[in-house]
């Protein structure tokens, strides 16, 4: 195998540095209308489509290729009928799917990011709202339709009445859905919804339990304190934590022992775990949207890259998370590798210490050191983030990590093919953002921040394992322009608690990912100041006011105008540095997996695992 030539040409700097480093996840579809929510014959749909380099620059011989840009169409997609695969009765032994270990290994999803609860939890327990796996649109699940009021402060949605808890733990009703979100906002909790749902519903169980009533068995109303329109959204979970769980369990055996033993209404049953070694589940032969294809799943928790592929070459598990890197390997090896249904994973790197002078309120009583704003940080200067943007080679990048798939990532959070993008950023990007080391170092210089100290924080999420060659990369391009770079390896959930939640990001920089969602989505995230944000990445306190009014108007021209107002400052102010949009991939071996179709636009690596075919002999 050819390694991209980045990662030889940065070892020998990075030694110096840290030595050998290794480290070990936060992202869906538009919402549905604040309207009437169609019955299963009616879906909404929603448009979309989407190597470490080298220190030196591209020969005359071999010119770069540029990013292509992103088509803001959708493809056609097929019909939710099943495929001739699907109408087999031939079930599949133990399906094993070899993958990255989950930043927070649990059962109950609000002990840890979406990522985690997608991956783990959503296998055996759904969502009030389905994610269609062909065009990713919001469609009829546990809930069969949904509406909201004029301005968005009450939601309604209507529940199926014939679906049971897995065991012996009775039917789901209206009933199971209040605590289930009561969950979310425990003392405990560290979901991702926590802040969003003790903002919208109360700070603790019992407040959240009056503004989320169940009016009759079949019938769940969420009454917001403020509105906001996109309920929907967050009840199909794409990115958040609001997965059903049995009231019943919970009142008979307590928090701890639902965990050991979650009884869901997922399409797998919850077996057991062994903390990074694996998941089991079991098939669910009476789901009511579709019982699985294999009698048992097993995730297989492996964090060495080559060992993941080796199994699979090695017939030991049939799909892989595998790196882009190795899938020509892989395909030498009579693997094949599959793409999600829709541009799934944005990369970009997050510019830390970017807070708005707003923030600057705990200086006065608890000193500098923990202020969210600091005005001498780099990072505030609009010339340093230029300069970081002008000194990625994303093109490089692109070719030697990816592979050519990325395409045209112009403003983190946004996506051409969604409400609120503006097609000047595509214009105007290449001028703006494109690679020019020269003109870095020149911006670096003027700003009077050169050889300023940064921390490239060297970290993974699973769906992107090229993330840690990528600050690899960027650890080159950055000390060429004059920066003085640092690294630190870290963990994922490591940089969640010690970096971004508490506002501690001052003069760092660290690759992330995200996927394909409404903009108002990420920039809750990413661009929301104090409390209500996780990063906090914009200088400009009118952020948080253009944030509101997109959240809050239910007129669709209002929310759109506003979302592109907001991105029209992301992109001027170079709040983050954006590389590429990319499809989620996995790798599978063809002589035992049929057909895998996932829309991608959940915050997982993959979903829909219940589809997966056999392969027919």
């Amino acid at each position: 195998m050819v390694r991209p030539k980045i990662v030889f040409a940065v070892a020998a700097a990075m030694l110096l540095v840290i030595g050998i480093a290794c480290g070990a996840s936060e992202t869906p579809a538009a919402p549905a209308a604040p309207a009437s929510q169609p019955s299963s014959e009616q879906q909404q749909t929603q448009p979309g489509q989407p190597q470490a380099p080298a220190a030196e620059q591209p020969t005359a011989s071999e010119p770069p290729t540029a990013i292509p840009t992103v088509v803001a169409t959708a493809t056609p997609s097929p019909t939710n009928t099943p495929t001739a695969a699907q109408e087999t009765t031939t079930l599949g032994g133990r399906l094993r799917i070899a993958t990255i270990p989950p930043v927070q290994q649990l059962t109950g999803s609000w002990l840890g990011t979406t990522t985690s609860a997608n991956t783990q939890v959503r296998p055996f327990t759904d969502p009030l709202v389905h994610t269609d796996r062909f065009d990713g649109s919001l469609v009829p699940g546990l809930a069969t339709s949904w509406e909201a009021n004029e301005d968005g402060t009450q939601w309604t949605f209507q529940l199926r009445d014939d679906v049971n808890f897995h065991g012996d733990w009775g039917a789901f009703t209206a009933h199971d859905v209040p605590v289930s979100a009561g969950f979310i906002v425990r003392e405990d909790a560290i979901a991702t919804d926590t802040g969003l749902f003790r903002g919208l519903f109360g700070d603790n169980e019992e407040e959240l339990a009056t503004n989320i009533v169940a009016l009759d068995d079949n019938t769940i109303q969420f009454n917001l304190k403020t509105p906001n329109s996109l309920m929907d959204f967050f009840a199909g979970a794409q990115q958040g934590n609001l997965f059903v769980y049995s009231k019943a369990q919970y009142e008979a055996e307590g928090i701890e022992q639902l965990q050991l033993k979650p009884a869901g209404v997922g399409p797998w049953v919850f077996e057991e775990r062994t903390v990074d070694v694996n998941i089991l589940y079991s098939r669910n032969g009476d789901h009511y949207r579709r019982s699985p294809f294999f009698e048992e799943m097993e995730y297989v928790l492996i964090p060495e890259e080559t060992t993941r592929l080796a199994q699979l070459q090695t017939g030991q598990v049939q799909i892989g998370e595998i790196s882009r890197e190795l899938h020509l390997d892989a395909q030498g090896s009579g693997l094949e590798v599959l793409q999600s249904e829709l541009p799934s994973i944005q990369v970009a790197f997050i510019i830390g210490g970017v807070y708005n002078p707003e923030e600057a309120g705990p200086c006065l009583t608890e000193g500098f050191e923990n202020c969210f704003y600091q005005a001498d940080e780099p990072h505030l200067d609009p010339k340093v983030r230029e300069a970081i943007n002008r000194a990625i080679n994303r093109e490089e990048i692109n070719r030697e990590l990816f592979g050519g798939i990325g395409r045209q990532h112009t403003v983190w959070g946004y996506h051409p093919a969604l409400p609120g993008y503006n097609p000047r950023w595509t214009e105007e990007f290449d001028d703006k953002y494109g690679y020019d080391p020269e003109l870095a170092a020149q911006l670096l210089e003027e700003s009077g921040h050169k050889d300023y100290k940064l921390t490239l924080l060297l970290t993974e999420l699973p769906g992107v394992p090229e993330m840690i060659p990528m600050g690899e990369a960027a650890f080159t391009y950055l000390t060429q322009i004059g920066i003085d770079v640092e690294t630190e390896a870290i963990k994922w959930s490591d940089y969640r608690a010690k970096y971004y939640r508490p506002g501690k990001t001052h003069g760092t920089l660290a690759a992330t990912r995200g996927t394909y969602r409404p903009a108002d989505i990420t920039l809750r995230f990413y661009n929301r100041s104090g409390n209500a944000g996780f990063w906090r990445t914009s200088v400009d306190p009118m952020t948080d006011v253009l944030y509101d009014t997109a959240t809050q108007s239910v007129d669709p021209e209002v929310k759109a105008q506003a979302l592109r107002d907001l991105g029209d400052l992301k992109f001027d102010l170079y709040s983050e540095v954006p590389i590429v949009w990319l499809p989620a991939q996995i790798v599978v071996n063809p002589a035992e997996i049929g057909e895998m179709v996932w829309p991608g636009n959940i915050n997982a690596s993959f979903t829909h695992t219940e589809y997966i075919t056999p392969a027919s002999n």
